[in-house]
C-alpha cells in the first residue's frame, strides 16, 4: 500500500499515546520550573508525533495482534523515515545552542511523572518520539546520534501505550495510570496480564463512577461511610454479577480480573499501604457485601473498612478545588503529590485539601474585594492590604484552617504540610514553602515577612507577592525584597521588580522587562526582546542576544547594548552608553554623558548635557543634542551633526561627512 503524507495534526488520536500528551500537559515539576508556552508547545509536538506514529501502525499493520515486535517497531521506523523524516525530526527537536525546539521545549526540564522506575517525560515519551531517527544494532539513535532506547524496549512501550486503559475521564483514571505504571508489576508478570488487569479496572471504574452520580454520593464534594453504603447497595443492585467476574479470584491457582495484578509484586505505596494489593483492591471490592464496618471480599473475609474505602474513593474522585481560579493547582497538587500520598493517610490529605480550598475562597475574596489585583499586578503593597482584610475579617477562621501541629496533632492545612511531599517549584517545595506560606498570609506581618503560628518568619511579601501573580493572575512577576537580591528568570517572559536594595537581575528567555528601582543595581537581558530600567541608583544594564531597550534612571548609570539591534536612554545622571554588535540607537539624557557606537551602524543622540559622542566600527550617525558636545567618528562612513550649542565634530577614518549646527561648532 502506497501512503499518502497527511499533515502531521495535534487532535487527539483516540489510542494510548494521548495518555502522553495529557502527561506533558499535567506535569507538576514542568509547570514549577518552565514556562506553559513551552509546556504547551512539546505537548503540541508530542501530539503531532503521535499522529505520525499512528499512521505508520495502521498503515504497515504493526501491532495487529495487540502486541509489538522489533520488527514492527523496524517496520514503523522505516514507514516514518519514508514519508515523515524531516518533520518527525523538527517535531522532536533539541537544544544545541542552549535553544529548545519541539519536543525538547519539555525534556530534561523537571518533569515529575513516573512509568514502571522511569522518568515517563524525559526516557519513556522520548524514546517513543526518537522513532524516527536512525536504527543502529540493538538501539535507535538520538538526535545526537548516540544510543537511546533498545528496539525491544521500544516495542514493549508501543504495546503499553497503543491502547488506553483509562477511559472514566474522572479521577478514577489515575488508579488504571497507577496500575499501568507499577515497576513492580512490570518486574514479575507479562505485559498482557498488566493490562487485562487495568482494563478490568477501567470497567469497574466506570461502574463506580455511574454509582456515585446516580446515588449523589459526591454532591457535598466529600463522600462518607453513609455515601460508601448507598453506592455499595447500587452496584448490588445493578453490576452484582458483572462486578464479581470483573474483580476476579485466584481459585485453582488461576487469576482473573483484577487479580491479574492483585498480589503480584506490584510496589507502589500510597498511605501507607501497598497500592496496587491493598487500596485500589479495597475499593474494587465495593460490590461485595458489607458486614458491620468491613467490605467483604470474595472469600467472604474482612476487607478494607467502610471509612478507609470513603477516604480513598474521595482522594481519587473528588475534586476539592473549587474557586476557578489558578489557586486551584494549589489544592490540586496536594491531591496529586506522590510523597506525600506515600507519606500521610488519605483523609488527613482530603481534609488539608479542603483547608486550602477554604483558604483559597477567603484569599479571592480579599483580593476582590480590595480591588489589589485590578492594575493586573499585585505588588507587596498589596500583600499589606490583602493581609489586613484577612485579619479584619476572617482572622480566628484562617487561622483555624491554616492549623497546626501542636502537642502532636496535626489540624487544619497541617494535616499536609512537612508530611513527605517532593513536588517542587522554582526550586522549592510546593506544600511545604509556597503553598504553606500562601496559607501564613492571615498572620501578623514583621519586616516584611509574615510570621508563622509561632510567631517566627515565614515567607517574604516579595515571595507572596511573585507567588501570588504566578497562581491568581498568571502572571511571572517576580518582586525581590528590601535586601540585596539575586533575581534569575526561567526560560519565560518575566517582570522582576528588585525593589530596595544593590540588585543583581538575570533575565533569561522570554521578552523581560526589569526594574531595578533603589539602589545600586545590575540588570542582565539573555535571549528576548528585553526592557530594562535602572531606577534610582548607579545602575549597570546589559542588553542580550534579542533587540533590548534599557533605560537610565536617576543616577549615574552604565548601559551596554547586547547583540541585537538595542535602543539606549540616558537619564538624570552623568550616564555612560555603549552600543554593542547590532544597529543601535543610544541617546543621551540630562548630564554629560558618554555615547559610544558599537560594531553595528549606530545612531548616537546627544541629549540636554555636553555629552561626548564617539563614531565605532560601523557607518554611524553621531547627532549633537542642546549641550556642548564632542562628537568623534569611527572606523566607517560617519555622519556627524551639530546641535543648539557650540560643538566640536571631529572626522575619523572613514569618508565622513560633518554639519555643523545652531551654535559656533568647529569641525576638524
Amino acid at each position: 500500500m502506497v501512503a499518502i503524507p497527511i499533515t502531521p495534526s495535534a487532535t487527539p488520536t483516540g489510542t494510548g499515546f494521548d495518555q502522553l500528551v495529557d502527561a506533558v500537559m499535567t506535569d507538576p515539576g514542568l509547570k514549577g520550573r518552565i514556562s506553559g508556552i513551552d509546556i504547551q508547545g512539546g505537548a503540541e509536538a508530542a501530539a503531532m508525533m503521535n499522529s505520525i506514529l499512528v499512521e505508520a501502525i495502521d498503515m504497515t499493520g504493526a501491532g495487529a495482534s495487540g502486541t509489538f515486535t522489533t520488527d514492527d517497531v523496524v517496520t514503523i521506523n522505516s514507514y516514518i523515515r519514508s514519508y515523515y523524516l524531516a518533520t518527525w525530526q523538527e517535531l522532536h527537536g533539541d537544544d544545541e545552542n542552549d535553544e529548545e525546539t519541539g519536543y525538547h521545549l519539555v525534556q530534561n526540564d523537571g518533569a515529575y511523572w513516573r512509568y514502571r522506575g522511569d522518568n515517563l517525560i524525559d526516557t519513556v515519551a522520548d524514546g517513543i518520539y526518537h522513532l524516527g531517527f536512525e536504527i543502529e544494532g540493538d538501539n535507535i539513535l538520538n538526535e545526537d546520534g548516540n544510543p537511546n532506547a533498545s528496539i525491544q524496549q521500544l516495542a514493549e512501550w508501543l504495546t503499553q501505550f497503543s491502547i488506553d486503559h483509562s477511559t472514566t475521564g474522572t479521577g478514577l483514571d489515575r488508579i488504571t495510570d497507577m496500575v499501568m505504571a507499577d515497576e513492580g508489576l512490570d518486574d514479575n508478570i507479562p505485559d498482557t496480564e498488566i493490562a487485562e488487569g487495568a482494563d478490568d479496572a477501567d470497567r469497574m471504574n466506570e461502574i463506580l463512577d455511574e454509582a456515585i452520580q446516580s446515588t449523589g454520593a459526591n454532591a457535598d464534594l466529600s463522600i462518607s461511610v453513609d455515601d460508601i453504603r448507598a453506592i455499595n447497595q447500587y452496584i448490588r443492585d445493578n453490576y452484582l454479577d458483572e462486578w464479581t467476574e470483573l474483580h476476579g479470584d485466584d481459585e485453582n491457582d488461576e487469576e482473573t480480573g483484577y487479580h491479574l495484578v492483585q498480589n503480584d509484586g506490584a510496589s507502589t505505596q500510597m498511605f501507607g499501604e501497598n497500592f496496587v494489593n491493598t487500596v485500589a483492591d479495597g475499593i474494587y471490592h465495593l460490590g461485595f457485601e458489607i458486614q458491620g464496618d468491613n467490605i467483604l471480599n470474595e472469600d467472604g473475609n474482612q476487607n478494607a473498612t467502610l471509612t478507609d474505602l470513603a477516604d480513598w474513593t474521595q482522594y481519587f474522585y473528588t475534586d476539592q478545588s473549587t474557586t476557578g481560579t489558578g489557586l486551584d493547582w494549589l489544592t490540586d497538587m496536594v491531591k496529586t503529590d506522590l510523597g506525600l500520598a506515600q507519606n500521610t493517610s488519605a483523609a488527613d490529605i482530603n481534609e488539608g485539601a479542603d483547608a486550602a480550598n477554604a483558604m483559597n475562597g477567603i484569599l479571592i475574596e480579599a483580593i476582590e474585594t480590595t480591588g489589589v489585583a485590578d492594575d493586573a499586578n499585585i505588588s507587596t503593597h498589596d500583600i499589606r492590604i490583602i493581609n489586613r482584610y484577612i485579619r479584619a475579617n476572617h482572622l480566628d477562621q484562617w487561622v483555624e484552617l491554616h492549623g497546626d501541629d501542636e502537642d502532636g496533632e496535626e489540624t487544619g492545612y497541617h494535616l499536609v504540610q512537612n508530611d513527605g511531599s517532593n513536588i517542587q517549584f522554582r526550586g522549592d517545595n510546593l506544600i511545604n514553602t509556597v503553598a504553606d506560606g500562601i496559607y501564613h498570609l492571615g498572620f501578623e506581618i514583621v519586616d516584611n515577612q509574615v510570621l508563622n503560628e509561632d510567631g517566627a518568619p515565614n515567607a517574604t511579601l516579595a515571595d507572596l507577592a511573585t507567588w501570588l501573580n504566578y497562581f491568581y493572575l498568571d502572571s511571572e512577576i517576580i518582586y525581590g525584597t528590601n535586601n540585596a537580591d539575586l533575581l534569575r528568570g526561567l526560560n519565560h517572559a518575566e517582570t522582576f521588580y528588585a525593589q530596595n536594595g544593590d540588585d543583581v537581575i538575570y533575565a533569561d528567555d522570554g521578552d523581560d522587562v526589569l526594574y531595578g528601582e533603589n539602589g545600586n543595581d545590575k540588570l542582565y537581558g539573555d535571549n528576548g526582546d528585553d526592557t530594562l530600567y535602572g531606577g534610582a541608583g548607579d545602575d549597570t544594564l546589559h542588553g542580550g542576544m534579542g533587540n533590548d531597550k534599557l533605560f537610565a534612571g536617576m543616577g549615574n548609570d552604565l548601559l551596554t547594548a547586547g547583540e541585537g539591534n538595542d535602543w539606549l536612554y540616558g537619564g538624570a545622571g552623568d550616564d555612560t552608553l555603549h552600543g554593542g554588535m547590532g544597529n543601535d540607537k543610544l541617546f543621551a539624557g540630562m548630564g554629560n554623558d558618554l555615547l559610544t557606537a558599537g560594531e553595528g551602524n549606530d545612531w548616537l543622540y546627544g541629549g540636554a548635557g555636553n555629552d561626548t559622542l564617539h563614531g565605532g566600527m560601523g557607518n554611524d550617525k553621531l547627532f549633537a543634542g542642546m549641550g556642548n558636545d564632542l562628537l568623534t567618528a569611527g572606523e566607517g562612513n560617519d555622519w556627524l551633526y551639530g546641535g543648539a550649542g557650540n560643538d566640536t565634530l571631529h572626522g575619523g577614518m572613514g569618508n565622513d561627512k560633518l554639519f555643523a549646527g545652531m551654535g559656533n561648532d568647529l569641525l576638524i
